[in-house]
Formats: C-alpha cells, structure tokens, sequence
C-alpha cells in the first residue's frame, strides 16, 4: 500500500462521526430559528396593523372632541357615528385631568379615579410585561388593561405573556383595552374604551404561520436525522473498509493496533507475538500468488480459531501474522506458541511450511503497539543467529537498530567530511623482512562518537549500497597519496583496495577504477584491488571479464580471505588472480597444529605452480613468521611486524628508520 494511500485510509478511520453530528443540529437549529422569526414577523405585522388603525381611530375621536366640544350635540352624533362605523372604538368617555368623568357616550359608568390613576395605570402596564421606555415614549398615549375577564394589552403581551392571549381568546372573543388621550381643551380628556375583534381570516392566518413553522421544522429534522443515519452508515462502511484485510478477509494491522492499544490499557498481562511464514515468495512461485493467499487465508483462520476472545490476531504484510496473547511463563509461552506451530503445519501435510517467531512482552499498560511489533519484528531478523525458530526480544536488539540508524544518518557528512580516515597495516617480505607492500584499511574518526570500529559500520554499509561510495572513497584517498609520495620522489610500493562484491554489477567497473586512479597520474602497478570469495558466487561471467580488463588495464588482483569459503580451489581455476591472501583463521588456534600447517603449505605450492603470489595475514609469532619462510610464502601482513597505521607513521616506517622486532 502506497504512503499517500495508507495515510488517507487513517484519516477516514479518525474522521469523528460526532462533529458531523454537532453540525447537522446546528444547521437544524438556525433553520427552525429562522423560520419561528418569520413567523413572528408576519405576527408582529398583522398587530402592529390593528394597532395602528386603533391609534388612528382614536386620534379621530380626539379630533372630533377639539372640533365639537362646544356643540354638544353634534359632538354626540360624531361620535356615536364613529362608534357604530368603527370595530375598534368602543365606549367613549370625556374626563379631567383627575380622571372624573365629564361625559359619556353609554350608559356605562366607570369611577376612573378608582380604576384609571396614572400611577395605577403604569403599574398595570410594567406587570404585563410593557417596558417602562414605552409609556414615556408615547406620553400622550396612556394604555390601561380593561379589569375584567382578560389583562390583554397590545403586541409585547402577545410576545411575553402568550397566557395572556390564550386566556382573551378563551374567554371572549374580543379582547378590549382603554386609550387615555388628551385633547386641545385643558383638563378635558378622552378615555376610550377599544375592542380588538378576533375575526376567522385572524386565526386562520395565526393558524397557517404555525403550520408552517411546524412543516419547516419537522421536515428539516426528518432531512437532518436521515443525514445523521447515512453518516452512521458510511462511518460503520469505512471502519469495515479500514479494518478489513483484502488477503485473507480478517483483521488487518489497523485494527490489531487499536483493539490491542485498548486490551494493553485494562490489562498489561499480554505477549506480543510476531509469526512469519518463511520462503512464501518461494511457495507462490510453485504453486502460483492466488494458492499463495489462499494459504494466508486459511493460516489466519487457523490462527483466528487458537485463541480466545481476549485475545487478537491479524494478518500484518506479505506472510506476517501479529498475535496479542495472554501472558504466562517463559516455558509455557513456548509450549502454547509451539503447539500453534505443530497446528498451522498440519493444516497442510502435503507441504513443509515453515515459521519464524518474534515474542515481545507487555511491560508497561502505557506500551505503544507499534513499537511492540517493530520490537517482535527485530527478533524476527535474529532467527538466522538462534538455533530456536522462536526469538524473544531484549533491548540490545534495539539498540543495535539505534545504531545502524545512527549510523545510517551520519554516513554522507562523514564521507564529505573526510571523517573515513585510510589506514595503512605494511605486508613484509618473508625473507628479507623489508616492507614490500600495504593494505589501505578504513578507519573511522566520528566528531561525537571518536574512533568506530571497522566491524560495526562496514556490515551496515555493505546492507545499504554505501559501501561503494566508500570504496571509490578509499581509492582516490590512496591514489592521491601514491601521487603524493611519487612526487616527492619516494620509492612507491604496492598498496591493496578492497573492491566489494556489490561493485561487480557494473558492467563499466575496470574503466571506472581507471578514471580514479588516472586522475591522479599513478601507475597502475602499484594498486592492488582485492576482491572477497564471496564475490565469485554472483555473476561469474561478469567477474571473469572485470577481472581480465583490470589486469589488461595493468592493476594486480588479489583475493581476500583465500580459504574462509568452500570453493576456494575453484576459484583459483576459474579466475587468473595475481595474489592470493591465506585467512587468519589457518594461524589461530588450531587443535591440529601439523595438519593445519600441512594444508598451508600445499596450498602455498598449489598457488605458486598458478604462478600467483602468496600473503598471509593475521601472523602474529615468529614461530608462524618461519614456518611461512620454509614454506616460500612471498608476504607476511600481521601484528608480529605492524598493525595498521596513520599515513603519517607509515611514512615514518617505510621511506625513514625501521626496525624489525626482534624474537
């Protein structure tokens, strides 16, 4: 799976389904506000209307009052006229300034003074919910509430006080109120006494808002709620996606890591267990990729049916199975994971099938399941060191992987640095004892770390293809110094470069050596290119011609480690070396000292009847050194003479004073 894509799958498996949620009501929550505003607006509307032309009937009537209160008579006409004409004017009163009546247009009598005082009136109006502003704002207008069957006032008791609506409604079907205005004639005033008619046409449109309030607000739910159901839906199809292995159908790595992260946090009494099936590649080239993943399907099955229901299983990538199980003895945790082996081979007993396992223990309820699989993972790769095909995990294994990747991260700024550092161990003739060549050996001066050891970073280098930036490294540092000492006029000898195997898959290698060192103008004679056995079991045909355009091209061909490999003898038929350099490992510690001087010594003749030159490395006593002296071996390289060498202690050795320890 693509980086792009495994990184799109986890923010589908981590998009919350409750924000989507939150959203959705939110929207359903301003759509039913916005349709209860309008609702309120057109009733505001349809009030403020009656309103108004209440207002203005009034105002007629004062009007009439200004003009006929000297005409008693005809004031009377005007406004019983009014009266019959208008819905909204009820009774009409004249009264003083203290609220006594002066004259009426019914025969109902009211005691104003008792019922209609200013402070009385204003009291009435803040109870039902009148802001106080609004009766200073219409100072002409006093508005009182009839105290009869209904305290309805106008449009706010409609908003605030929707009792107060419902019990005018109930009670009569024309809500009344009084108007108190005041007229041209000091101390004469009109109280009027207003009808609020509740007609069909009214509760018909009150009746049509609230309906369509009500459809507006059940029919976004309904949309809303079917959102919220198709989201879930799709939540629950993505989670089934994300979760889902395409190979075998069960549990992918996804769901192991977030139902083992939950299992670890309620109990820390679980292994980890990692189980490979080793060679599938080579198991679905027999039997072809669709058998192969039929067989994942059915391991998994399997795996799925050993385990109970607080333990996890999943298929991880290509053959890799993860297992969380619960944790016991060391011994026990082997017999269980050994009878899970014995199962999964029986599955098939027609065919031999293989595993590796990698067990890591929960320590901790804060454990992260990624690092428990890379660490089960890191013991996997140490099956090859262990005879047991089950390896539990320790911490030198990750500390091992800290420091290949630390390693890893330093390689190119030390390579441009000129941290590589060449050192230089002399190779001494056996008879003479006169330094007569050198080997370029790398050392490694780290600003942090100081001096590394050539073991613990060259492996690395040969895993990761920087091996071969290293040795063209080596190459020019050494050519260049053998241009340096040429021109100072110094007698050069031969100095070796080792050539890794990975460098024999260029086609162009020998021109490519020939651009290095013809840079620096230096005879070919005097570099030596050592090759390792193991090279001979890549391409043989391509070694065979690399090999013969170097020696065309003038340059000796050693090989490295004669004698460590198990076609040693075929190598000496099958490539035309120069040199060939004895292992160590024939001078040290051998149980059968005569047999082992024996071998060396027939394959020193066999190598000199190939007309090749022989070095032995690692001597380190003068009993090897004359022993090698009888046998007619051309160079001694070994601690016994030197070990390798800064350049600058080299010089001092080869071109000043030396001296040859002594038995």
């Amino acid at each position: 799976m693509s980086l792009k894509k495994e990184q799109k799958i986890k923010r589908l498996r981590r998009k919350a389904l409750l924000p989507r949620v939150i959203s959705i009501i939110l929207v359903d929550i301003i759509l039913a506000s916005g349709a209860v505003f309008f609702g309120v607006l057109a009733v505001l509307s349809m009030f403020t209307d009656t309103l108004v032309h209440h207002y203005k009937s009034c105002n007629a009537v004062v009007q009439i009052v200004n003009d006929y209160l000297a005409d008693e008579d005809a004031l009377f006409d005007k406004i019983i006229e009014i009266e019959k004409r208008s819905d909204a004017i009820g009774t009409v009163y004249l009264v003083d300034d203290d609220f006594n009546v002066i004259n009426s247009f019914d025969n109902e009598k009211i005691d104003f003074k008792k019922e209609f005082s200013i402070f009385e009136a204003k009291r009435n109006l803040d109870k039902n919910g009148i802001f106080r502003n609004e009766v200073e704002e219409f100072e002409d207008i006093l508005i009182a509430v009839e105290n009869l069957n209904i305290n309805f006032l106008n449009i706010y008791s409609l908003l605030f006080k929707k009792e107060i609506l419902d019990e005018a409604i109930e009670s009569v079907r024309s809500p009344t109120g009084w108007f108190a205005l005041k007229t041209e004639n000091g101390g004469v005033n009109v109280c009027i006494k207003t009808a609020y008619p509740v007609y069909s046409t009214t509760y018909n449109m009150l009746a049509l808002i609230e309906l369509c309030i009500v459809a507006v607000i059940l029919s976004t739910g309904i949309y809303e709620l079917k959102k919220i159901i198709f989201y879930i839906i799709e939540q629950r199809k993505v989670s089934k996606l994300v979760y889902t292995d395409i190979v075998t159908g069960g549990n992918n790595k996804e769901f192991f890591i977030k139902k083992a992260a939950k299992h670890i946090k309620k109990n820390q009494n679980y292994i980890l267990i990692q189980l490979r099936l080793e060679k599938y590649r080579n198991y679905c080239t027999a039997y072809g990729v669709k058998e192969g993943e039929d067989l994942l399907e059915d391991l998994y099955n399997d795996l799925a049916s050993l385990i109970n229901s607080k333990e996890l299983v999943a298929h991880l990538e290509k053959a890799d199975f993860a297992l969380l199980l619960n944790s016991d003895t060391d011994e026990k945790i082997e017999e269980r994971v050994n009878s899970i082996l014995k199962a999964l081979g029986d599955a098939r007993q027609n065919q031999h099938l293989l595993f590796s396992v990698g067990i890591c223990r929960v320590e901790t309820r804060r454990d992260d399941v990624e690092n428990l699989l890379t660490s089960s993972g890191l013991a996997i790769t140490k099956r090859s060191e262990s005879a047991n095909n089950i390896v539990w995990f320790d911490t030198s294994m990750k500390e091992e992987q800290v420091w290949e990747r630390h390693i890893e991260d330093d390689m190119e700024k030390a390579l441009e640095n000129h941290e590589f550092t060449v050192y230089l161990q002399p190779k001494y003739s056996t008879k003479e004892e006169v330094l007569s060549a050198a080997e370029a050996l790398v050392r490694w001066i780290h600003p942090e770390l100081g001096f590394i050891n050539p073991g613990k970073f060259i492996p690395i280098f040969e895993r990761n293809g920087f091996i071969l930036k290293l040795d063209d490294y080596m190459l020019d540092e050494v050519a260049k110094q053998q241009a340096k000492w040429m021109q100072q006029g110094k007698k050069l000898v031969p100095i070796s470069v080792n050539v890794s195997r990975a460098h024999f898959a260029r086609y162009d290698l020998a021109e490519h050596i020939c651009s290095i060192v013809d840079a620096y103008q230096v005879p070919h004679e005097y570099i030596e290119l050592e090759l390792t056995e193991s090279a001979f079991f890549d391409d043989k045909s391509a070694l065979l011609e690399t090999v013969k355009q170097l020696k065309n091209f003038g340059f000796k061909v050693s090989m490295d480690d004669f004698g460590a490999g198990y076609s040693s003898l075929n190598s000496l038929k099958e490539l035309p070396l120069d040199i060939i350099k004895l292992d160590a490992e024939f001078f040290r510690g051998a149980d059968d000292l005569e047999r082992s001087n024996l071998i060396v010594g027939d394959t020193i003749s066999l190598a000199k009847k190939l007309g090749m030159q022989i070095v032995a490395e690692g001597i380190e006593t003068r009993e090897q050194v004359d022993f090698l002296a009888k046998q007619n071996c051309d160079l001694i390289q070994g601690f016994y003479f030197a070990k390798p060498l800064p350049i600058n202690e080299f010089e001092e050795r080869a071109y000043g004073k030396t001296e040859i320890p002594q038995a």
